[in-house]
């Protein structure tokens, strides 16, 4: 590790700005003093959480340096938590430096403050590595999964706090300087990080009172001086709006670039993705690490460490990615996979793509049917919409379909079911209560509901923008008209408007959808995008911070 001393020469010199080299590289990963009116908030900066009555605010009653902080503040039993969460880009090798300030009024109230990688803050590898907790009155660190006291914490007192955390080791040295005194308070050289796990790495932060479902913290603290810089330069991509490096149709486009380089499979965008929940992760860790994810035919081999039920969750995750592979043999493989692990939605999601390629319509409308919830407000679902409708020769039959039936009114488009199928109500179950009130017809009524949606993002994918267009207002006309909701369809409006660069068109189209529908979180993202295109940064800002949380 590097010795305390250099420690604190190489990381508590907090300055206004970090030089950049000519490539646009910096080691500078995260810089706050709170100075700036902007500080903006976003899936790439940070994110607030202050709900109900606690808060999450700029302060200038007490800083450690210039004219403000922030402060964060918790009330038990409101049913919410307050925390300040940073992003950074992922570190998994060599040395990362932190600095931060911190002023505590409530010693007595839990507070928590930690740094973990991609598996959240979950106690597991790449989960929480740094992990410094307040509890009456005293400041503890987490090493090696126990709680080791620090030093008893001052009300009204800056601490400015150091750590070099050494990811291939999985040690940091920590130093705490109190305000008003020359010793450090603590000076510890290679602290095990908190789930004695080498080589777990890094890539966000949190300021937070009490964890998350627990409510029982008033906490009340400051923090001030955030500085994260990395041992080389890193090159990241730059920021296209703020807070943000992609608007939403550059995430659509990149999701296509990830199916046509790969076809038979979804993009994986998480460990959910394959059923894993934070508890089994631990597991795996304490088995021999999350690289046994990357080899599942080595983990599988751990017979006495790991539980049958996480076994199954890795044979499941091995099946995928052969069938992944292996085409010609990539639905028996999916559906191994998926009866192995129902809870990883990407093998249902695989299996469709299969069903797709084979042209077995029936059995993968059924199935995407089932998993339609799951998706639709999935940021891969334009994408694998595409990909599927591109696969059909039928989508026209959709539109002509419900056309047909709104004007004669039959039994099977006025019957409750088929009114959930187009409505967008749909789920587990629906499928096979289809095919029992419509024995005959239930594939061809499943069809030309999917299709709908699909023959839209296929649309989309061809740039025949203007089409998309006029192809979502004819399906929000006669959803109108046969009173069903009309929300996506107007939101389908504003996507097509955007995508042909008529911003206007968009942004009155994401209104109208948004007035329309209870849940509008799919919505707040894509009107701030149009207005920071329109250049109203006050509105890009409003409805961005609708969904991230505000710094003010």
């Amino acid at each position: 590790m590097l010795p305390v001393l250099f420690l604190a020469a190489a990381v508590s010199l907090f300055v206004p700005q970090q030089p950049q080299l000519e490539d646009g590289a910096s080691n500078t990963l995260v810089w706050y003093d709170f100075e700036e009116e902007g500080v903006e908030t976003g899936p790439y900066t940070l994110m607030v959480f202050d709900g109900a009555k606690g808060s999450v605010s700029l302060s200038s009653l007490y800083r450690y340096s210039g004219y403000r902080s922030v402060e964060i503040k918790d009330i038990a039993g409101d049913g919410q938590f307050a925390e300040l969460q940073g992003f950074f880009a992922d570190k998994w090798h060599g040395y990362l430096f932190i600095h931060f300030a911190m002023l505590i009024v409530e010693t007595e109230e839990p507070m928590n403050i930690a740094f973990a990688g991609n598996a959240h803050f979950s106690m597991s590898e790449h989960g929480l590595a740094i992990w410094l907790k307040l509890r009456r009155g005293t400041l503890y660190q987490v090493s090696d999964g126990e709680d080791v006291p620090l030093f008893d914490v001052e009300p009204f007192t800056w601490y400015v706090v150091d750590i070099s955390y050494n990811v291939d080791a999985g040690t940091y040295d920590l130093l705490v300087h109190a305000e008003g005194q020359d010793d450090p308070v603590v000076a510890l050289a290679e602290q095990v990080n908190a789930v004695g796990i080498p080589g777990s790495g890094l890539r966000k932060y949190s300021f937070i009172g009490d964890l998350p479902g627990r409510d029982r913290s008033n906490a009340w603290f400051y923090i001030d001086d955030i500085a994260i810089t990395n041992d080389i330069p890193v090159s990241e991509t730059p920021f296209v709006a703020p807070g943000r490096r992609m608007l939403f149709v550059d995430m659509y486009d990149r999701y296509l670039v990830r199916l046509y380089e790969k076809p038979g499979c979804a993009p994986v965008l998480a460990y959910a993705d394959f059923g894993f929940a934070s508890t089994d992760l631990s597991e795996l860790a304490a088995a021999g690490g999350m690289s046994l994810l990357t080899d599942a035919d080595v983990a599988l081999k751990l017979t006495r460490e790991l539980t049958p039920f996480l076994r199954r969750r890795l044979s499941a995750m091995r099946d995928w990615r052969l069938g992944c592979d292996a085409p010609p043999e990539a639905l028996e493989l999916f559906r191994r996979a998926r009866d192995k692990a129902p809870e990883g939605k990407i093998y249902a999601m695989s299996e469709v793509l299969a069903l797709a390629r084979a042209k077995k319509w029936p059995e993968a409308d059924a199935l995407l049917l089932d998993i339609y919830p799951l998706w639709q407000d999935d940021p891969r679902f334009p994408a694998l919409s595409a990909t599927i409708g591109i696969a059909r020769q039928d989508l026209e039959s959709a539109e002509q379909w419900l056309k047909a039936s709104a004007e004669s009114s039959t039994k099977a488009f006025t019957h409750e079911l088929v009114k959930r199928l187009w409505s967008g109500d749909i789920g587990p179950g629906l499928a096979d209560a289809l095919k029992s009130e419509f024995p005959a017809e239930w594939p061809a009524l499943i069809s030309a509901a999917l299709s709908a949606d699909l023959r839209f993002y296929v649309f989309l994918w061809q740039k025949r923008y203007n089409e998309a267009q006029l192809y979502a207002e004819r399906m929000a006309s006669l959803f109108e008209r046969m009173k069903l909701p009309t929300g996506r369809w107007l939101e389908r409006q504003g996507d097509a408007a955007f995508y042909a660069g008529d911003l206007l068109a968009a942004q009155a189209r994401y209104e109208a959808s948004a007035e329309s529908r209870e849940d509008a979180d799919s919505i707040w993202l894509k009107l701030s995008d149009v207005h920071f295109a329109l250049g109203n940064l006050e509105l890009e800002r409003l409805y961005r911070e609708k969904i991230y949380g505000s710094l003010r």
